[in-house]
């Protein structure tokens, strides 16, 4: 059984949940309200900045140049084309760039962050690599699914396409690759760390579309 079964497989029920949520299916059918797209690009623009900091963490702990030099580019050319991505959708959307760059995280977005950045100081490779891989490999399913029957949108169209794309694959399957790699080396107790953690993340990309959806942010 590969490493990605072994973590995938108690997390599965909370994936189909994400599958099923309102911004997913309202997304794939192009009837999303805009301002609930606007929130979830606002959150997600800030959140990359802190997963491309996680994944720097991930590279620190490599001695594998091949390793590290796939790290560097995910964090600074995967994760710039996703921004470039949000950037122009918010002029489609009329919304300014200093907005974008000024959006405070909202909670579960500063939560979901704090955790990939801890588990990335404390952690081994192995740990976080299995914390920042939900984000990967969620969205690329995501992608794939809407894309077999997309909507009229353009700017959701776009969307679906890329994280649907060869493009985003090759980075997803890179890191199912090393998680593959690494998980025969680890420990029991290693290997349930990585299992939680990947339990954590699955559970933070619910609630990080579900806050999206609902627009929710702090109180006070």
């Amino acid at each position: 059984m590969l490493t990605r079964e072994v973590l995938f497989e108690p997390s599965k029920p909370i994936w189909e949940q994400i599958l099923n949520q309102p911004f997913v299916i309202e997304l794939g059918a192009g009837t999303l309200p805009k301002e609930k797209f606007i929130y979830f690009i606002q959150q997600d623009y800030a959140y990359l900045i802190d997963f491309a900091r996680a994944l720097c963490l991930a590279g620190a702990k490599t001695f594998d140049v091949e390793t590290l030099k796939m790290f560097v580019q995910h964090a600074v050319g995967g994760i710039e084309a996703e921004r470039a991505f949000h950037k122009s959708a918010a002029e489609k959307l009329g919304v300014p760039i200093d907005e974008l760059e000024q959006a405070d995280r909202a909670p579960v977005t500063l939560a979901y962050t704090r955790h990939l950045l801890n588990v990335g100081r404390e952690g081994t490779l192995g740990e976080i690599v299995s914390a920042l891989l939900p984000c990967y490999w969620i969205y690329g399913e995501v992608g794939r699914r809407l894309a077999e029957n997309p909507p009229q949108d353009e700017l959701y169209r776009g969307w679906i396409e890329a994280y649907a794309s060869e493009d985003y694959w090759r980075l997803v399957e890179e890191q199912l690759s090393l998680v593959d790699r690494l998980g025969p080396a680890v420990s029991k107790e290693e290997l349930d760390r990585m299992i939680e953690h990947f339990r954590i993340s699955s559970k933070y990309e619910f609630y990080f579309w579900d806050q999206a959806y609902n627009q929710s942010n702090w109180i006070v």
